[in-house]
């Protein structure tokens, strides 16, 4: 965070930004494109599905015939116990030359069908299973019943019809292809709509980190200010001055230590941002919040401090230096924002599988208009050193809190209050 480069944006070396609105039709052209690719493959997919099942359906139907004999004794089949023929079923008699001596179809109109030659007849009589002859027929080859002579000289062909299946197939694409255009116009809005969000929020992004580096330069800048004038009285050569000197040399000191906590603080943002600060061990927080209690106490007696732990064990899986610090910038910040004499109340308890720490007082509470940015960087109470509380007054210490308990996989949220302010952190409970 503190590496970033806000160079002059008219450097003709320095990147262009993305525009928001280019990123979003991006977005927008990326998910028709992937849902233009799934739609294509369930439709074909299925295509392929009904196709094969209709063909199993039409080979099913053609075996029924497989027996049938065309002859003036057998007749038309549907006598004698033969099935009758349906409107997509074709029979054919030929001879060894490929030549039609017999038809009998289910329907007139049929499609014609293909002419075979010798080898082609004698290769699918060989098969015994139906086929796809010229795209139109799914056909049976056979060999009649007979005696040998007549057999070897004829073949009968059972075929059906694939009009009706290639009309469904066509009928199942057309419904997709409608059904696909709905999706695609919904996907289209919401892909839109995401988008923009999108840039939304890379522009809401963008905003919040130049008013972050405005502020933390304008932190930056005052202790710096302070120091410069301050090194310049101490150069000041008269006996007369020393004790100025000795005052200017406490104050840069001072400001030094204050812009090693600003930067500090900052850091910790940027670590915990980037998930690299914790240490992950077991943690009792009711005898982390005993140690917070007692330290403040003792820094700052005017500053009464209560202790409320409810009874059971309170341990967490977390980084103690920092749990220990989101206690010590409550209690700073209450400390920060009453005035001498305030009760500040740290409580201790378990809820719903999570321990929660509660700090409390009697103060002045926190205004409405800063209630909403209270954990933002850099927010700061009217007449106080920082919203965020701490001891710099840098406006990062309920930000740090709010970072933290993020961390840990927590909360942390100002709770409605008729007096004072109350904190709520609440904490994935330990094994």
């Amino acid at each position: 965070m503190l590496g970033l480069r806000t160079g002059d944006p008219r450097d003709p070396h320095r990147a262009p930004p993305r525009p928001p609105v280019a990123a979003g039709s991006r977005a927008v052209a990326l998910w028709l494109a992937a849902t233009l690719v799934t739609l294509g493959t369930v439709a074909a997919l299925s295509a392929q599905a009904l196709g094969h099942h209709l063909v199993l359906r039409t080979d099913e139907e053609i075996e029924k015939y497989r027996g049938v004999q065309l002859s003036e004794a057998a007749g038309v089949p549907g006598s004698n116990g033969r099935p009758a023929l349906d409107r997509s079923c074709l029979i054919l008699l030929l001879d060894s030359t490929g030549r039609v001596t017999g038809r009998y179809a289910g329907a007139p109109g049929m499609p014609s069908f293909p002419s075979l030659a010798p080898a082609r007849l004698a290769a699918l009589a060989a098969r015994g299973h139906p086929v796809g002859i010229g795209g139109t027929y799914r056909a049976l080859v056979v060999r009649p019943r007979g005696p040998a002579p007549d057999r070897d000289r004829t073949y009968v062909v059972i075929a059906r019809s694939m009009a009706d299946a290639h009309q469904a197939v066509t009928r199942l694409l057309r419904a997709e292809a409608a059904a696909s255009l709905v999706l695609l116009a919904a996907v289209a809005c919401g892909a839109r709509w995401l988008g923009g969000r999108a840039a939304r929020q890379r522009l809401d992004a963008e905003r919040r980190l130049r008013e972050f580096l405005a502020a933390a330069g304008h932190e930056l800048r005052n202790p710096l200010t302070t120091i410069s004038g301050y090194a310049q009285l101490a150069r000041v050569g008269h006996p007369s001055s020393e004790r100025m000197r000795e005052e200017a040399f406490g104050r840069m000191s001072t400001e030094v230590e204050r812009m090693t906590s600003l930067i500090d603080e900052l850091v910790l943002l940027s670590e915990l941002d980037l998930g690299r600060s914790l240490r992950v061990r077991y943690v009792d927080l009711a005898e982390l919040c005993r140690a917070a209690v007692t330290a403040a106490r003792d820094c700052h007696p005017e500053h009464p401090v209560r202790l409320l732990v409810a009874p059971g064990e309170h341990t967490v899986a977390g980084d103690p230096l920092r749990l220990h610090q989101v206690v010590a910038n409550l209690l700073a910040n209450a400390r920060t924002h009453t005035p001498p004499g305030t009760t500040t109340t740290l409580g201790l308890g378990t809820e719903d599988d999570h321990r929660v720490i509660e700090v409390t007082d009697d103060g002045p509470g926190v205004p409405d208009a800063l209630r909403a940015r209270i954990f933002d960087r850099f927010v700061r109470g009217e007449g106080a050193s920082a919203g965020g509380g701490g001891s710099t007054g840098s406006g990062l210490g309920l930000s740090i809190v709010a970072a933290i308990a993020a961390a840990h996989g927590g909360t942390v949220t100002l709770e409605p209050s008729d007096r004072g302010a109350w904190f709520r952190v609440r904490l994935p409970a330990g094994p």
